[in-house]
């Protein structure tokens, strides 16, 4: 059930002792997370800025009676009869001076709204813009809620069981494809549809959010990693029943799936042939969205279905309660026995896929910067053709090309800067005023840039492209992996058979393919706009409770622990890549 918002009004302020004895303005304390995996469920706590703040009982009874009526030896005897636990005046304003305040929750002294950093997660949405504001998104789902009477879901999904028996089985895509390469303007039907699933997509968010009882925040649309992403703030689904976020979570590729459907129902209305394509495009997106390792829908559904907002905090403290001779984290002892084990596994299934394709991306990142530089000049070529024949698609479609190339060069240069300054920042800040620790983070930060240039000079002189006959297979990545340790090089270069022009770069991008990758504040739904790309605890610490934050889709689509901590949930949108 749905536990309703507390919204607190504007009134006079009392102090004692310095202490303002009321709520900041805009506060609003929603009750006790629902489906909780935690041994002892957080209660939450919005900011007027979006965040979810997590507090454990003790401290939300606490803010539960700042209404400026109560002084502290009132508050304390109401606290004491309802924790169960005795405590007094002076133990009530050391939590509001030492525990609610820093959080933001109540004004300071001179009443000024504390400084409070917002969260920074790895893989998160950046950059983001509100476009529609949240009065608009609520008016415009009011039409889309019969879409989750469960009849009308069942039916769906049936319906495109169906097609796709019919369309993979039967009739096959090979004309779609067919249309699409004889006629390029068609690309730009294709990236208009998939952008147009994408901003459908965040409806979806939105209404299902709505249905649960939730009010969905703004629509907008900002940048995952680099690139383009639509993102729907439903942070207020963490108020909802465990079954009401979960509806939220899946309501973006439920729509994709109603997008692809009513694509085909067109297609044996009109016989237009790149509709096929679109439902086959949307599709992808759907699978790319159930992906549960990055901050896309599939994340989101692990972490509501554990009880668990904060997933990817909790890395850390698993990996450490694992070592030898070192007891289980506090973060991890506050889960239940179950949730404890799934987070677990989950944790086993990321780290070693997240290092694999990371060690992959730096060994190969001098190759795919050179097929890049190749790939660009070849269609630079292409589009100074067209350009003078008074080919106005295909020079179009070729310079988006030219400008979707950089953004994987750009993508890898991020996140190898992001990462590399995070483990620095971690590095320096273990290493404190220590001599030897700090010369240890120095050497092991030399040896690290010293493997860097060994793996990333080149050899014979020169990058070589990717060329047509290369696979990187995954046998061939672990062997690549052992041919750079032993000084071999990386990814074995095979010929080019026509110098400038590779495999990969002869063929038109294939619109909405978006690289595998996932904003902390608020619980966005983020999906990630199309992008072309050339085919071939029991303590009385609160602790900011993570966002949902955008999950990448087609177009984007945002945890509490019982300790303070530095995650919050922030108005997040869910990014879903494109």
């Amino acid at each position: 059930m749905a536990v309703p918002a507390q919204r607190v009004a504007a009134a006079q302020t009392i102090d004692l002792p310095g202490v303002p004895l009321r709520l900041g303005e805009g506060i609003e304390l929603l009750g006790q997370y629902q489906g909780s995996g935690f041994k002892e469920a957080p209660y939450l706590v919005r900011r007027p800025d979006g965040q979810m703040i997590q507090l454990p009982p003790l401290l939300y009874f606490v803010a539960e009676r700042l209404d400026g009526d109560r002084d502290l030896d009132e508050i304390a005897d109401e606290v004491t009869a309802v924790f169960g636990r005795g405590i007094d005046a002076d133990g009530v304003k050391y939590l509001i001076e030492e525990k609610l305040q820093p959080l933001g929750i109540l004004p300071k002294h001179d009443r000024a709204p504390p400084e409070i950093a917002a969260p920074d997660p790895l893989l998160a949405l950046k950059l983001r813009t509100a476009v529609v504001p949240a009065r608009v998104v609520n008016w415009i789902t009011r039409a889309f809620l019969p879409l989750f009477v469960p009849f009308v879901m069942v039916a769906t999904v049936a319906g495109l069981v169906v097609f796709d028996v019919w369309l993979f089985g039967s009739y096959g895509v090979a004309q779609g494809l067919r249309a699409v390469i004889y006629s390029p303007f068609l690309l730009f039907v294709l990236l208009g549809a998939v952008a147009a699933s994408a901003a459908f997509h965040e409806i979806g968010h939105a209404a299902a959010c709505r249905y649960g009882g939730g009010r969905p925040g703004v629509m907008g649309v900002g940048l995952y990693i680099v690139w383009p992403a639509f993102y729907t703030d439903v942070t207020d689904a963490y108020r909802l029943s465990k079954g009401g976020r979960l509806r939220t979570d899946v309501g973006g590729v439920y729509f994709n799936a109603l997008f692809a459907l009513v694509a085909g129902l067109v297609f044996f209305a009109t016989h237009f042939q790149a509709l096929l394509i679109v439902a086959v495009l949307v599709q992808l997106e759907i699978l790319q969205q159930f992906l549960p390792f990055l901050r896309l829908d599939g994340y989101y559904m692990i972490s509501d279905l554990t009880g668990v907002p904060d997933l990817f905090t909790r890395i850390g403290p698993v990996l450490r309660s694992l070592l030898p001779h070192r007891g289980s984290d506090p973060r991890v002892k506050d889960l239940k026995r179950r949730v404890r084990v799934a987070v677990t596994a989950w944790v086993f299934f990321l780290v070693p896929l997240l290092l694999f394709n990371f060690g992959v991306m730096l060994i190969a990142a001098p190759r795919v910067f050179a097929t890049m530089w190749d790939s660009m000049g070849f269609h630079a070529r292409t589009f100074t053709t067209a350009w003078h024949a008074h080919q106005t698609s295909l020079a179009a479609i070729t310079a988006v090309q030219i400008l979707v190339l950089a953004l994987p060069a750009l993508g890898i240069a991020y996140m190898v800067t992001r990462v590399g300054r995070r483990l620095l920042g971690r590095g320096w800040g273990w290493a404190g005023d220590s001599p030897l620790r700090r010369s240890s983070v120095v050497l092991a930060s030399l040896a690290v840039a010293g493997i860097l240039a060994f793996l990333w000079w080149p050899k014979g002189g020169s990058y070589e492209p990717i060329g047509r006959n290369e696979r990187w297979t995954v046998p061939e990545t672990f062997h690549a992996f052992g041919s750079a340790a032993s000084g071999g090089g990386a990814f074995p270069v095979a010929p080019v058979t026509a110098p400038g022009k590779t495999g990969a770069n002869s063929t038109l991008p294939t619109p909405g393919a978006v690289p595998p990758t996932t904003s902390s504040g608020s619980r966005p739904s983020a999906s990630m706009s199309p992008s072309p790309s050339p085919a071939s605890s029991a303590s009385p610490s609160p602790s900011p409770s993570p966002s949902k934050s955008p999950s990448p889709s087609p177009s984007p689509s945002s945890s509490p622990s019982p300790s303070p901590s530095s995650s919050g949930i922030s108005p997040s949108p869910s990014p879903s890549p494109s």
